[in-house]
């Protein structure tokens, strides 16, 4: 088992990313496996968890509450964490972690499920690092007609007007970088547009080394990039389908396809700039308004490129997640229509929900992620009742669920994902990945309770 973020050089096949095998309840059941002669894994063993500060320093969270929960509800354990924001126990496979940390008056709870003997998690999310890294001053040829020239790097793209008057040979602007985003070597995009938005030429250099309080001269710009994405396979229940196109990476300008057909096989055009390598992100929902994002990396110079929506998407998360407080178990609907079935390497249930008390006028909010192999009706650990009631009441007052999932072509599912969590849905829903294709599902973006 490797561990995240974890880079694997392939080759790119457009549209059929590799995607894994594995799929949910209601699909075909996979080949049973003969284990005779196989060492049987260990049905108990020890899981270690770190809590991390819930500021998002990535500093340890001293003293937070670590609750080990077996498969039979019974509670294993109970522990302060230490300096290190560590704890510990002996559990059974499929047993829980959570964490529980107060800030104030809000309770941030995270939730592992179906944890396993040797585990070693990470709880707790961790803030970007904004910081200023420096700056380089890259130096690109001007062009008659452009309105605006635009500047991509690791960071992001800026933009800038041409000069007034008469244009320069050249012209130079700083390009800033934050901590969080800085690479080295890294590439460097810079492209003109024209009044209607349109990109008129474009240039990129990669294998820029960054050094703060440098320079980069680009070349000549070396055109555009004419692109078409063909989508087939696709459902009826899909009501909205895009295309973008963006360079190098995430962090570059999304430009749109214009759809130029509909039905069950559909066509994207657009023009874009060049660069080494390119991100597709195809972005589909259904009438409940669930959505899903397929993101792909390919040659920043193929002109094409096709995807059997079908084949690829992982199951909807059909509707809005709702909580049975009788049954202490949150629904969440899914539909496999017009998808591939696929398991996800992980999937997030994030609920949060408010409790006033008349007698003092103070209201406690209360943050529960719950995180699982797959979607699932989510039944919320039976934490001990002397820290209090921290499973939501039927008089709570709920803010909207969200239930999200993903897999991607490069993690080992959940088993690897599971180590953490948090870093995982991040790091695979940002603008940099390391993966070839990444699938996301989301619940609806608009819930009525």
């Amino acid at each position: 088992m490797g561990s995240l973020p974890r880079l694997t050089l392939a080759l790119f096949c457009v549209g059929c990313g590799a995607v894994k095998d594995g799929q949910l309840a209601d699909a075909p059941a996979a080949p049973e496996i003969d284990a005779s002669g196989l060492d049987a894994a260990p049905t108990s063993g020890l899981v270690k968890v770190t809590v991390l500060d819930p500021g998002g320093s990535g500093a340890p969270a001293v003293g937070a509450t670590a609750v080990f929960i077996n498969p039979d509800d019974s509670v294993v354990k109970r522990a302060a964490t230490d300096s290190a924001g560590k704890a510990e126990a002996e559990v059974m496979i499929g047993a829980s972690v959570t964490s529980i940390v107060l800030v104030g008056t809000t309770y941030q709870i995270q939730s592992v499920l179906g944890v396993k003997p040797g585990d070693e998690i990470v709880l707790g999310t961790r803030t970007t690092d904004s910081t200023s890294a420096g700056s380089m001053t890259v130096t690109f040829p001007t062009l008659i007609g452009t309105t605006f020239y635009e500047i991509t790097g690791p960071c992001g793209s800026s933009r800038f007007d041409p000069p007034v008057g008469p244009p320069p040979p050249t012209v130079s602007q700083v390009l800033t970088f934050q901590a969080h985003c800085k690479l080295s070597p890294m590439e460097i995009v810079v492209s003109a547009f024209d009044s209607a938005d349109m990109v008129l030429q474009s240039v990129h250099k990669p294998g820029v080394v960054f050094v703060d309080g440098g320079a980069v001269a680009m070349p000549a710009y070396d055109g555009v990039r004419p692109f078409t994405g063909s989508y087939t396979n696709i459902d009826a229940i899909i009501v909205n389908a895009s295309m973008t196109r963006a360079v190098p990476d995430g962090t570059g300008r999304s430009i749109a396809g214009v759809e130029q057909t509909t039905g069950a096989t559909r066509m994207f055009s657009l023009t874009g700039p060049k660069a080494t390598t390119a991100r597709i992100d195809s972005s589909f929902s259904i009438a409940s308004r669930s959505f899903q994002r397929v993101r792909q990396t390919l040659a920043g110079t193929a002109a094409t490129y096709g995807l059997d929506v079908g084949a690829t998407l992982l199951p909807w998360l059909s509707g809005a997640p709702t909580f049975d407080p009788a049954a202490g178990k949150v629904t969440v609907p899914t539909d496999n229509t017009g998808t591939s079935g696929a398991k996800p390497d992980a999937f997030r249930l994030t609920a949060t929900y408010e409790r006033a008390d008349d007698g003092s006028k103070v209201t406690t909010t209360f943050r529960w992620t719950v995180f699982a192999e797959a979607p699932i009706d989510i039944k919320f650990p039976a934490l001990p009742t002397d820290l209090g009631a921290l499973t939501p009441l039927a008089t709570d007052t709920f803010s909207p669920m969200t239930a999200t999932m993903f897999e991607a072509d490069t993690v080992a599912g959940y088993d690897e994902a599971r180590a953490d969590l948090n870093r995982a849905f991040t790091l695979f829903g940002g603008t940099r990945y390391p993966a070839t294709t990444v699938r996301i599902s989301s619940s609806p973006s608009f819930r009525v309770f």
